[in-house]
C-alpha cells in the first residue's frame, strides 16, 4: 500500500455479516443502481477486498464479482466486442475509494490483489467513459477496452478485458 492502512482479501463466505454490510454501505454510497439485490450479490461474489485507514474505518472496496450469464452477453453483445462472454466468468467492480483517501494507489492496488488471488480465466471491467482516473487503473493492471462504448439502461459504459489473466498485470 501507499499509505498507512490495512488491506484484507476475503472470500464472501469468510467475511463477518458486519463486513459484508460495510461493503455493501461502500457499494451504495459510490454506485447508484445498487438495489436490494446487492447483499445477494456480494455473497455471490468469488472475492472482496477491504481497505481500513489507519484510524481503522473503511476507506475503500473492490471485488471479483460472479454476475450471471443474462448480464454478461448483454455487455459483451452491447460493446460489439469480438470476445465470446462464456470466457470471462468475473467482473472486477465495486471500486470505490472514499474522496479523502484518494490518490495514493489504494484502488490500484486492490484490484491487483483481486486480480493476483483470483482464477486462472480472464476477468472483465466496465466503467464510464468519461471516469479517467479508473481506465487509467484498469490499462495499469492489465486490461486493454474492447468494442465500443454503450449505454446499458441509463448509464454509458465501455467494456475491457484482462489480457493476462491471474497477474494482476499487463
Amino acid at each position: 500500500m501507499h499509505v498507512k492502512g490495512t488491506a484484507f482479501l476475503k472470500t464472501p463466505r469468510a467475511c463477518t455479516e458486519v463486513e459484508r454490510q460495510e461493503f455493501a454501505r461502500l457499494v451504495r454510497e459510490g454506485f447508484d443502481g445498487s438495489d436490494e439485490t446487492l447483499p445477494e450479490r456480494i455473497r455471490d461474489s468469488k472475492s472482496l477486498t477491504f481497505y481500513y485507514a489507519e484510524d481503522g474505518t473503511l476507506a475503500a472496496v473492490a471485488a471479483l464479482k460472479a454476475p450471471p450469464d443474462g448480464y454478461r452477453d448483454r455487455i459483451f453483445e452491447n460493446a460489439g466486442s469480438s470476445a465470446t462472454f462464456m470466457e470471462f466468468r468475473y467482473e472486477l467492480g465495486w471500486v470505490f475509494v472514499v474522496p479523502n483517501h484518494r490518490g495514493f494507489g489504494i484502488a490500484t492496488d486492490l484490484c491487483r490483489m483481486l486480480l493476483a488471488g483470483g482464477p486462472a480465466s480472464p476477468v472483465f471491467a466496465t466503467t464510464r467513459p468519461d471516469n479517467l482516473p479508473m481506465i487509467r487503473i484498469l490499462l495499469s493492471v492489465g486490461f486493454s477496452q474492447a468494442g465500443h462504448p454503450f449505454s446499458l439502461g441509463v448509464k454509458d459504459l465501455v467494456l475491457f478485458l484482462q489480457s493476462q489473466p491471474g497477474t494482476g498485470r499487463p
